[in-house]
């Protein structure tokens, strides 16, 4: 975002630079104020378009992390539990050392289920 800043201040300082150029110059002629006006709006308008494209860049980069986030919380694999072969398990098989049994918690039976 630093980039976008840069952009929109180096932007702001060039239309007062021009808006001061105009001002001197319609000490010359009264229509010399027009080209440099002109140019202070064109770089106006390019600051504020650099400013809000980095508002939008700047919101879709928070919202794409917060669905990671997100995912990664719903997504994030499970114990098998209740004594299974670790092989079985995808926590178990994830880690450099896997235990022999998964020490999951135990998983739940029908009968654990009715109750």
């Amino acid at each position: 975002m630093r980039h976008a800043r840069r952009t929109a201040a180096a932007c702001n300082a060039g239309a007062f630079l021009s808006a001061v150029v105009a001002g001197y110059s319609v000490t010359h002629h009264p229509w010399l104020i027009v080209p440099g006006l002109v140019a202070a709006a064109v770089l106006l308008v390019a600051a504020a378009e650099t400013r809000r494209h980095a508002t939008r860049q700047r919101a879709r980069y928070e919202r794409t992390a917060a669905a990671a986030a997100t995912d990664e919380q719903l997504l994030r694999p499970q114990h098998v539990g209740a004594g299974a072969n670790a092989a079985d398990c995808p926590v178990c098989s994830a880690s450099p050392t896997p235990p022999l049994t998964c020490p999951g918690p135990p998983a739940a039976t029908d009968q654990n289920k009715e109750q």
